[in-house]
């Protein structure tokens, strides 16, 4: 697991990051800013950073026998960063966020000259190798930074955290919904997870959390729950 110290150092990173976009777009868009999950991008970050950023239906070969799919891959010699088409939309785009955090955090190490990944969610963080748990991170605080989510959550279900209950349960996930949610544990992910793909609440209808963010369901949950806005 990565230590309280070097997630502070990665918050840190992103947040810079994030300040020059913002920054950039103010005075770009005169008329307002685009959301935030649209500024962040990461393939426009790939492509800021100074590399080529391609979508590709074929992607050059896994490791030696073909151990594992490849879904992204850098090459520092080339400058390109490459991410397989095949993928969902959410798993692209965090995918790519991971590799974006290989360049920033890790691209002077020798295993970056040409750097494959497995596909990336973000659902399964922790237990990898430190290398890769610091770009998932990274790729998770990139696509859903805290003060923003915080920001949408709070427009979207009024008070933070929101405490599951047989009222909450029903408006998260509806009458057929609630024994479901009522009978999970609380160190499950059951609740978080109808929170990031609840499309309504107390009368109102919006896009999910996990579909503004470009996120899965299980991702946006993880995230939620990381950032203290949901609670049994």
């Amino acid at each position: 697991m990565i230590n309280a110290k070097r997630r502070a150092e990665i918050e840190k990173i992103v947040r810079g990051m994030h300040h020059e976009i913002v920054q950039s777009a103010k005075l770009k868009y005169s008329c307002g800013l685009p959301p935030y999950p649209q500024l962040f991008s990461p393939d426009i970050a790939i492509e800021k950073y100074g590399y080529t950023y391609e979508i590709r239906e074929t992607m050059p070969g896994a490791l030696s026998g073909g151990q594992f799919r490849t879904a992204g891959m850098i090459d520092t010699e080339q400058c390109v960063v490459m991410v397989a088409s095949d993928m969902k939309f959410e798993t692209q785009r965090f995918t790519a966020a991971h590799e974006l955090a290989h360049l920033v955090l890790h691209e002077s190490l020798p295993g970056m000259r040409q750097h494959r990944d497995r596909p990336v969610t973000g659902e399964h963080l922790g237990h990898r190798d430190p290398i890769e748990e610091e770009a998932d991170y990274f790729a998770a605080i990139w696509l859903a930074p805290g003060p923003t989510v915080e920001h949408y959550f709070k427009k979207r279900f009024t008070n933070a955290p929101l405490v599951l209950n047989e009222l909450t349960a029903f408006h998260v996930a509806g009458y057929k919904g609630v024994a479901d949610l009522m009978a999970s544990k609380p160190g499950s992910l059951v609740f978080a997870i109808a929170v990031a793909r609840a499309t309504k609440f107390s009368g109102r209808t919006f896009d999910s959390l996990a579909s503004f963010f470009g996120l899965s369901p299980t991702a946006m949950g993880i995230r939620l729950r990381e950032l203290g806005l949901v609670s049994y």
